[in-house]
């Protein structure tokens, strides 16, 4: 998906002859669940002539014929008490537009952009040919001054001016020109997907055999139900013909995933139906959740993983786009939009600079890394088992920064509730010169917005320990090792070792990082994340340097302004 909206928009920048699009499958084909294209995504199909609605609702699967998307009315949260909140969908947003949310079966997500894409076929005579190309996946990348050349696995070689890695979150581009640089991580999370015809929603029924509490047949919503450790989602996809059903829940045990060699495959019935029972037990709404969960045909299961963040997605005539750039968790519901801005904004800046290839992809990582980058880390916060309840102190912090990190679904408010920065932005909006590196990942704010932000959240956050380290003492990995839990939490940052132990509960991302860092390097969650005044109040908690850390870890963080470079 991120490859064919790529190639549309490098098409539309003017400066290609051809384009080709080499997918490693030999037939185009998704797992049976759906996705939501949200209005920051959704415009940006329609301006490259992506029809995300068109098409027949009880049609085959597969059929290029449109999108067929199901336009819902709001989201629910069915609460414990059999309390229902509700959340209308803002199609319009503040950008006025009526760009929409759309969710969708990922089959028919696939097919309309295949059906764009065959409209620019070579046999159709168009300027700028797409061509797509079936069973070709990728084992090496070469480059030079002049072109980069990529050789499949079939033996075959092809040569252009631009490489673009839209390959996901097992990436063989990242792989093969940035080795070793990143590696997934399990986040303790597995899903099962699957499909519910609209039949047999209707005709639904608790194991007692009487009605459910709450139906989703009811409306057009998409409806929420969750516990500490498990969440029970569901929405309507393919014109409101079928119900997507999404199961997560926690489980540490990676070893059935890391002996897959795909990221999903067939699901247990029994098994599935099993382990929500349990995540549910006691609860209300289980038997709303057992009945839905048993009605799921062909669910597949899924190991959640993610990436820490990349420090560059280009290198020479190389870039990345999607999840081989950003892999995200699905709770932000960003996936996809995240490709489409990064394939809107990558298309623009080859339009503003032309054939200046190292100039626009310097320009498209310098507008999109922040941006995608912050959903990127935001993502993992909504599964609570990575994260502890707020504190009181945390959400005063909250509160004083304006923090707005929660998707217009999640109905848990914790500050601020305006999602604009993230609806209504257009990521086609590149400016007009290459632009400096920004100073985190807060893009819906100015620079100097920012800036005061960043000083505000010292301002409140300034809890010091009664005996602040001195930040001289050198650790071993093997004492780090002996603070690697939530209550007992030390971090590496820049090769410097932090005390987050205290710290945690009176910091936005404290509690987070203790959870997913102890013990660990988290550079990747601070870094150019977090502004050199957060910095700076840090050094109150560094116990000292870790002995053996790259040098190229170790820095000064008493800067006050981010570098300009």
């Amino acid at each position: 998906m991120a490859g064919l909206m790529t190639a549309l928009a490098l098409r539309e920048s003017g400066v290609f002859t051809t384009i080709d699009v080499f997918e490693q499958t030999r037939t185009p084909s998704t797992a049976g669940a759906g996705l939501n294209i949200p209005p920051n995504a959704a415009r940006l199909a329609r301006a490259l002539g992506v029809d995300l609605d068109g098409g027949d609702p009880k049609g085959p699967h597969g059929a290029v014929d449109g999108g067929r998307a199901a336009i819902l009315s709001e989201t629910r949260m069915v609460w414990e008490d059999g309390s229902i909140t509700r959340k209308p969908l803002d199609h319009n947003t503040s950008a006025g537009d009526n760009a929409g949310f759309h969710h969708m079966h990922r089959l028919d997500l696939l097919m309309c952009l295949y059906k764009r894409v065959l409209e620019f076929a070579p046999e159709t005579g168009a300027n700028c040919p797409i061509r797509v190309h079936m069973a070709k996946r990728l084992e090496a990348v070469s480059q030079d001054d002049e072109s980069v050349t990529v050789t499949f696995s079939d033996g075959t070689t092809e040569t252009g001016d631009l490489l673009i890695g839209a390959d996901g979150v097992d990436s063989q581009v990242l792989e093969a020109v940035w080795p070793g640089v990143s590696t997934k991580r399990w986040t303790e999370v597995v899903v099962y997907r699957g499909l519910v015809s609209r039949d047999r929603v209707a005709a639904a029924r608790k194991p007692g055999g009487s009605p459910l509490d709450f139906n989703p047949i009811e409306t057009m919503s998409m409806d929420t139900r969750e516990t500490p450790t498990a969440q029970h989602l569901t929405y309507w996809v393919r014109g409101g013909e079928l119900l997507n059903v999404w199961l997560a829940y926690y489980e540490p045990n990676a070893e059935e995933f890391e002996r897959q060699e795909s990221d999903w495959f067939p699901a247990d019935r029994d098994e599935m139906i099993g382990n929500m029972s349990k995540a549910f037990e006691g609860d209300p709404r289980h038997d709303d959740v057992v009945a839905l969960t048993s009605l799921m045909e062909n669910p597949t299961k899924w190991g959640l993983y993610d990436r820490d963040a990349l420090e560059n997605w280009t290198e020479g005539r190389v870039g990345l786009v999607g999840d081989a750039a950003h892999p995200m968790l699905p709770t932000f519901g960003q996936g996809a939009a995240q490709a489409f801005e990064d394939a809107a904004a990558l298309g623009k800046c080859f339009e503003l600079h032309g054939t200046d290839i190292y100039r626009a992809l310097l320009h498209y990582e310098r507008v999109r890394y922040y941006r995608a980058t912050r959903f990127q880390f935001a993502s993992k916060f909504l599964f609570k088992h990575l994260e502890p309840e707020d504190s009181p102190q945390r959400r005063k912090i909250l509160a004083a920064v304006n923090e707005r990190d929660y998707p217009v679904f999640d109905h848990t408010e914790r500050a601020g509730s305006d999602d604009s920065w993230i609806y209504a932005f257009d990521a086609r909006e590149i400016g007009d010169k290459l632009p400096i590196k920004k100073l985190g990942p807060w893009d819906f704010r100015s620079r100097e917005e920012a800036l005061k932000s960043a000083r505000r959240e010292v301002a409140t956050s300034r809890w010091k320990p009664a005996k602040p380290a001195t930040g001289d003492r050198p650790v071993t990995r093997e004492e780090l090792a002996q603070h690697a839990t939530f209550d007992d939490c030390w971090v590496v940052v820049r090769g410097k070792v932090y005390d987050f132990t205290e710290w945690k509960d009176h910091h936005p991302g404290g509690p987070f990082v203790a959870r997913m860092y102890g013990g660990k390097d988290a550079t990747a969650e601070f870094g150019d994340y977090h502004s050199r005044l957060a910095e700076r109040h840090m050094e109150h908690f560094c116990v000292g340097p870790l002995v053996g850390a790259p040098a190229e870890r170790a820095g000064d963080a008493s800067e006050v302004e981010p570098s300009r470079t």
